[in-house]
């Protein structure tokens, strides 16, 4: 064979693998966009262009979903993607694919679109505000607030603060092989009308608690006692502990639990008084407490130490409170529950563990 037929059948298959390949990737659903660059590259390329700090970006796709993709899955909050575009009556799934151009289906699946459409909508609500555009970090915090899209102020600075707190105390994790880091710095935020907001009216049963408490018609009000509560039920949020208390909040969601619990420190917020009935085990509601811990079923990291030893601690008080004994027939997983279609908290949690600290 010649050298310029060669060349001919060379330059023929580099242009058959030109098409063929991005058709096979798409036959099988994979973003090709992933294929050619990391999630370090995606947020930063995503930052330039909507001039939006890289830092700023990251760390709220942190706080929403710890850098996960989820599969192009719908949270239980029903958001899509590392950065939770809402496919609710907030739109910011719609508004990133109005600013953008890119089409819905494409924004849950491709980590880059989904991080580029978070990108423009920050940048929208930058444009959108009174005050000139943030020129430090700390000048982000309402637009930040406002990403949140939450009704209660309260939930809404939970959130942000979360945010701002990765900024400062920085954060690494490994995701599919790739090392994303925030470097730790001071940030100072700029609460603005957040700074001194009012508290919840209302107190928790359990007084290392917050008090949230969720929308009236999202829960049975009673009055029960020890005879009445005889399980405890623990959940996984599927989602951000702020998304969580948010969406309990909101009257069309038709759901709720007596407890949240944040994955990095422990902290527990109170929704539903221990004597009503929060809907979230079927059933099991009437003579249950549901506990439910922020993460994602399945994926690593969200169960820390610190929650595990809060949620123990509130599980031990509830069980001495109402004479629940501590056992595994009684302190059972959501997926436990007859007729549900659950399976939180899934193999990622420690039940040696954790069972082993609530005696304690």
């Amino acid at each position: 064979m010649n050298k310029a037929r060669m060349g001919w059948m060379v330059v023929a298959l580099i242009f058959v693998l030109s098409i063929v390949t991005p058709a096979v990737f798409a036959a099988k659903g994979l973003p090709m966009t992933m294929e050619k660059k990391g999630l370090n590259q995606s947020f930063q390329n995503a930052a330039d262009e909507y001039d939006v700090p890289v830092s700023l970006l990251m760390a709220i796709g942190y706080v929403e979903t710890h850098w996960e993709q989820n599969d192009g899955k719908a949270s239980q909050m029903k958001g899509y993607g590392i950065m939770q575009l809402m496919d609710d009556k907030q739109g910011t799934l719609r508004l990133a694919s109005r600013l953008t151009g890119v089409n819905q289906d494409t924004l849950k699946k491709d980590s880059s679109e989904n991080i580029r459409g978070a990108a423009a909508v920050i940048d929208s609500f930058a444009k959108k505000s009174n005050k000139p555009r943030p020129q430090t970090l700390g000048e982000w915090y309402e637009v930040v607030a406002d990403y949140a899209g939450f009704k209660d102020p309260s939930v809404t600075r939970m959130f942000a603060d979360d945010v701002y707190d990765v900024l400062q105390k920085g954060v690494s994790q490994k995701v599919h092989g790739e090392e994303l880091s925030i470097h730790s710095q001071t940030v100072k935020p700029h609460r603005g009308s957040l700074a001194h907001i009012e508290t919840t009216a209302g107190k928790p049963d359990y007084e290392s608690a917050e008090w949230e408490p969720v929308a009236d018609g999202n829960f049975t009000a009673a009055n029960r006692g020890s005879e009445d509560i005889k399980y405890i039920v623990i959940h996984t949020t599927q989602g951000s502990y702020s998304s969580a208390i948010n969406w309990f909040q909101n009257p069309k969601s038709k759901v709720s639990a007596h407890f949240v619990l944040r994955s990095k420190d422990g902290e527990v917020t109170q929704m539903v008084h221990n004597r009503s009935i929060a809907w979230h085990a079927r059933d099991y509601n009437t003579h249950s407490i549901g506990i439910e811990h922020e993460g994602y079923v399945e994926k690593s990291g969200w169960y820390t130490d610190k929650m595990y030893r809060s949620s123990a601690k509130l599980t031990r008080w509830l069980c001495e409170k109402y004479k629940i004994p501590m056992d595994r027939k009684h302190i059972i997983a959501h997926s436990e529950v007859p007729g549900t279609t659950h399976t939180d908290p899934g193999s990622k949690w420690d039940w040696d563990q954790y069972m082993k600290l609530v005696k304690e």
